[in-house]
């Protein structure tokens, strides 16, 4: 039986071989002036270095566990793996011995650069490059395929629940079945004396995938379907599949579309994703209408990879992708190149269709003709879209062809407006020889009323409406039947077509309209059993609520209005009359479902939106038509049906404590791209509305869009969303207008003003300016003691979180005392095993962790896991937080728990992928949280390499300066130390360490953090390994300065950590008179605290 060993197949000495040119690379690229070659060739050795190690590890594992039947084919890719190790080897060794010889050349050079030509400072001045560089891009495409190979038989057996294939065997299936091809096309045409080898792997290879059916999709995520009556544009087609079947083009393969709106340009972008979505593991899709709608669909490319929801994460990731993508980036109209740069992913990979109304577009095409502008269909395409869009019956008569071709003529053979004429033909609207007459008269309305509206229009507006004209006629004649017709379905269809024209275009879920329906009485009944909850209270621990004479007058004004105050409008189909009416949940989403399904028919049934996803109920809107609606309407009407649109989808959003399950969340997120539309066109109605105001001379009141505290809590809501979605900025803005509004109308001692400032301090402490939110949070502590007592459940609530505040500024003493309040408090109100008890002894032993008592923290820590898994489960995220935070205390007890602390923190870890991706901030927690127990355990490599990647990521996604990326660094470069990598690790403390980065969450200017102590403890400890006892001594000293202002009151001096700290001094200063125990290597040094 064929025994493998790692040394058979030379994995481990190509990669010392690899690792070593990498780093000659690298050096090449810090002393030479830049040379796109070189990073060129870097990227190429990480590659094959990622694959190498990839191959190896396989190989190790499928030496254990491999079936004795797969021997045989094992054996065929391992001796095939041999062979294309050597070959690189042999290629490897010369080109690290000749770039060390530029090296040399270039280090000899900075003496007198006359001496030397700068031709053999240049990798591709040597002949011999060119060849080496497409040698090297073989053997790594090669690998990848040998590599597909094991993994393949490794699970080519495993199955599914149902007895099918498992999702992990048709993956590998596919991405090997995706290696082959790649490999035959690299190999295509080649003279290589080297080939015989290699067609021998390729032929292994194809044996093995012969096991598994391939199919290669595995991700459709395209705008919508291609609509079932399309027909013709059979040349555009043959073009658009020959340039992307091209291989003359090495590098991301780009192809433009461009032509009239109406034209079917993205029809045709989608029937080639149709057509041909088995080349491509992944098909996505782009809306660039703006840069806000093009990153809300990379939200949700970033969703498919399982990394954070922002575009830069998702750009990422489709970058590293190795199985084949296509990427539809459709409407990038806008004038602005910068922006489609700004869109476009970067590197090398992926296929890329782009369609545009603007012909300068057309220089982003790389592959084929690199674009084609899509003019008016043919005569016969024409008149066969416009037959099927009516559903007649074929063979069709010479006499309907006649009138169908006549329609087509005077549409401009146009297959948007097409379609539409169609579908008013086969709806009855009106006959084939009638359609052209019923036209003229909808063309002319829509003149007369454009020209009557707005004078002022620009030229360019202008030209585009002339343009559309022929959409927009055909399109009017459905309309104007819909809002004729007295049926109730019809006029919910119109209702929601002008909502729908206020909301993003695509993805308009069904789920979203009943919500906005049942989710205000939701909040009704939950506010009806808060209040119940609040009295009982007040009548177990009364205390005499005070009011000012402001409040008190306030409050009655308020009542007041409330009977004055109309409900927000919406639409029909969703109204209803709340619980006082009798209405149950169940009633109310049933009649808004109801409703709402029937209007969609109908305007399915029209083609005025078309399906996404009928099972999930998602729907969409072509651009030029959702902009039309909006256009028809007057300047009032918008602003009425802007505000339905805003308020519909603040509805949506639930408010604490409801709110907070995953799906619920997960909705949230779907609603930005809503939001931010909806928004906008706010801003600019209401500017019309001003331009508007300043012209008129009526004697009648002026429309206003205004401002009350309807719109208050609907920007609140959307705070939320911002917020959950990474947009903290525009999260804050929203919040402090919020706060500021209801301040002004009910007070800032109003139970909402107060809530609505908790919730902008949790936003400041995302955007790291925890001072800010702590003197916030101190005064509504301060407002709720007063005015409602220490046991308000507001009160309680507020204190929780100032008590974490005071805890992450440095004020221990202050956050334990409020701590031990705030528990004991919320025990007797709700109970100890009470969830928001258990988060305030959560909280607090992160206290006794501050102060290093590690024993107590752990304590606490148990028990409120222990009681967490009996409350919410052993998944839920406080649950897991709850164990983490135990795994990381029990970190500090010593070796003994190191095991047991790496299990928790593995089980934590997996689940956080599973739930939250792989890029969400708490994943990434964890994942430096496990690095830094396997560090502890001796494994520094490994934690190293792993907390590197997070940090990276974490950097990307949240920025230098946030606290968390911060934290990251620090315990990051601490595991440098424990590898001796100290330079390396003394920049990133040296970075981390620079002042200004903790000023806005100090008690003022110029205070200390305890963070930036932290990480000041573990470069004395740095320094003191490279013998810079110095510069340790004097960052100890300064310590011990810093220890007397954080805390107040001199309260720093008497914490355990200012103890060791003097000691540190005093021991460094042993070592400066010690020369031979200072240069010991088992000298003990500052470390994990």
């Amino acid at each position: 039986m064929y025994k493998l060993t790692e040394g058979n197949i030379r994995t481990i000495d190509l990669l010392a071989s690899l690792e070593k040119l990498q780093q000659s690379i690298e050096k090449l690229k810090d002393i030479s002036d830049s040379d796109p070659e070189e990073y060129k060739l870097l990227e190429l050795i990480k590659d094959l270095v990622t694959t190498t190690r990839s191959i190896d590890n396989l190989a190790t594992k499928e030496r254990r566990h491999s079936l004795a039947s797969d021997l045989i084919y094992l054996q065929s890719v391992y001796t095939s793996t041999f062979e294309v190790t050597q070959e690189c080897i042999a290629l490897v060794d010369p080109l690290g011995s000749a770039i060390e010889r530029i090296i040399s050349i270039h280090e000899r050079d900075k003496i007198d650069k006359s001496f030397y030509p700068t031709t053999e400072t240049q990798l591709t001045s040597a002949a011999w490059y060119g060849d080496t560089y497409k040698s090297l891009e073989i053997y790594v495409e090669v690998l990848r395929m040998l590599e597909a190979s094991i993994t393949l038989l490794r699970c080519k057996d495993q199955t599914s629940e149902n007895g099918s294939l498992s999702a992990k065997a048709v993956d590998a299936a596919s991405t090997l079945q995706y290696g082959i091809s790649l490999v035959e096309s690299k190999l295509h045409g080649t003279r290589r004396p080297d080939e015989a080898y290699l067609q021998k792997a390729l032929r292994g290879a194809k044996e093995i995938a012969l096991q598994v059916p391939a199919s290669l999709n595995k991700h459709f995520m395209v705008g919508r379907s291609v609509k079932t009556f399309y027909t013709g544009r059979e040349k555009q087609m043959e073009r658009l599949v020959a340039a992307f079947r091209s291989n003359a083009y090495i590098g991301q393969k780009r192809f433009v579309i461009y032509g009239l709106s109406g034209s079917g340009k993205t029809e045709l972008a989608m029937k080639y994703a149709e057509d041909h979505l088995q080349e491509f593991w992944g098909v996505f899709f782009i809306d660039a209408s703006s840069f806000d709608n093009a990153l809300g669909s990379y939200r949700e490319i970033a969703k498919i990879g399982g990394v954070e929801l922002n575009h830069r994460a998702a750009k990422n990731w489709l970058t590293t992708l190795a199985a084949p993508w296509l990427l539809i980036i459709d409407n990038a109209d806008d004038d602005d190149e910068a922006l489609l740069d700004k869109i476009l992913p970067a590197g090398m990979r992926g296929c890329i269709l782009i369609t545009t109304r603007n012909p300068a577009r057309k220089s982003y095409g790389t592959v084929g003709d690199k674009y084609l502008e899509l003019l008016s269909m043919d005569e016969e395409e024409a008149s066969d879209l416009i037959l099927r869009a009516a559903e007649e019956p074929s063979p069709w008569t010479e006499h309907l062809k006649q009138s169908a071709g006549k329609i087509c003529e005077a549409l401009g053979f146009l297959p948007l407006a097409l379609i539409h004429a169609g579908k008013a033909i086969f709806l009855g609207l009106c006959s084939w020889s009638g359609y052209l007459a019923y036209y003229e008269r909808q063309s002319h309305r829509i003149r007369e009323r454009n020209s009557q509206r707005d004078r002022s229009s620009s030229r360019s507006k202008n030209m585009e409406e002339s343009e559309n004209m022929n959409v927009f006629s055909s399109y009017e004649i459905l309309y104007q039947y819909l809002e004729s017709s007295q049926e109730e379905k019809c006029q919910d269809a119109v209702e929601l077509l002008q909502l729908f024209s206020y909301f993003h275009h695509q993805n308009i879920r069904v789920d979203m309209l009943i919500n906005a329906a049942t989710n205000p009485l939701k909040m009704e009944i939950a506010r009806a059993d808060e209040a119940k909850e609040e009295e009982e209270i007040r009548r177990r621990f009364p205390y005499p609520m005070k009011r000012s004479w402001s409040t008190w007058l306030r409050e009655i004004l308020i009542r007041m209005s409330r009977l004055l105050d109309s409900p927000p409008p919406l639409p029909a189909a969703l109204k209803h009359l709340g619980s006082g009416n009798g209405a149950t949940l169940e009633d109310v989403s049933n009649s808004a479902s109801d409703r709402v399904r029937l209007a969609l028919v109908v305007l399915v049934q029209r083609s005025l939106v078309m399906t996404l996803n009928r099972t999930e109920g998602r729907y969409c809107m072509h651009p030029l038509v959702h902009k039309w609606l909006r256009d028809r309407s007057s300047t009032s009407q918008q602003a009425l049906w802007c505000q339905v649109s805003t308020t519909v989808l603040a509805n949506n959003i639930l408010l604490p404590p409801l709110g907070d399950t995953e799906s619920e969340q997960s909705m949230q997120r779907e609603l930005l791209p809503h939001i931010i539309h909806a928004r906008k066109l706010q801003e600019i109605i209401e500017t019309k509305l001003e331009r508007n105001r300043s012209k008129r001379r009526s004697v009648w009141p002026p429309i206003y869009m205004g401002f009350g505290k309807y719109q208050a809590m609907d920007l609140a809501r959307f705070s939320q969303v911002y917020l959950g979605c990474g947009y903290l900025d525009e999260a804050l803005k929203l919040q402090r207008d919020v706060r500021a509004f209801a301040i002004q109308k009910v007070g800032e001692e109003h139970p909402l003003a107060i809530l609505i400032t908790l919730a902008l301090t949790l936003t400041l402490y995302e955007l790291s300016e925890a001072s800010e939110a702590t003197r916030l949070q101190q005064r509504i502590y301060d407002i709720c003691l007063e005015s409602f007592g220490p046991y308000h459940p507001l009160t309680l609530r507020v204190a929780a979180a100032l008590a974490s505040s005071l805890c992450f500024m440095g004020q221990w003493s202050a956050s334990l005392s409020l701590h031990n309040r705030a528990v004991e408090s919320l025990a007797k109100v709700y109970g100890e095993e009470d969830v928001k008890t258990l988060k305030a002894v959560r909280s607090l032993a992160n206290v006794h962790l501050r102060y290093l008592e590690f024993e107590k923290a752990c304590e606490l820590h148990l028990k409120t896991w222990e009681e967490m898994k009996k409350q919410l489960g052993e998944t839920h995220k406080e649950t897991l937080v709850c164990l983490e935070e135990l795994a990381m205390s029990r970190l500090r007890l010593g070796e003994n728990y190191f095991q047991d602390c790496h299990d928790k923190m593995s089980y934590v870890l997996d689940q956080r992928k599973e739930a939250a991706g792989r890029e969400h901030p708490h994943t990434l927690l964890a994942i430096c949280n496990i690095g830094r127990v396997k560090s502890a355990m001796g494994q520094h490599t490994e934690a190293a390499q792993i907390m590197e990647e997070a940090v990276v990521i974490a950097e990307r996604n949240l920025g230098e300066n946030h606290f968390g990326v911060l934290s990251g660094k620090t315990h990051y470069a601490q595991v440098l130390v424990n590898q001796k990598r100290y330079e390396e690790a003394e920049e990133i403390f040296k970075t981390i360490i620079n002042k200004p980065q903790y000023e806005k969450s100090t008690d003022d200017i110029g205070g200390e953090h305890p963070d930036r102590l932290i990480a000041l403890w573990y470069l004395t400890g740095c320094l003191e390994r490279q013998g810079k006892l110095q510069e340790a001594l004097d960052i100890c000293e300064g310590m011990m300065v810093s220890l007397r202002e954080i805390g107040g009151q001199g309260l720093g001096t008497k914490h355990e950590f200012a103890i060791r700290v003097e000691n540190e001094v005093t021991k460094i200063k042993e070592l400066m008179n010690d020369e031979k125990q200072a240069l010991d290597p088992n000298l003990v040094v500052p470390s994990e605290i």
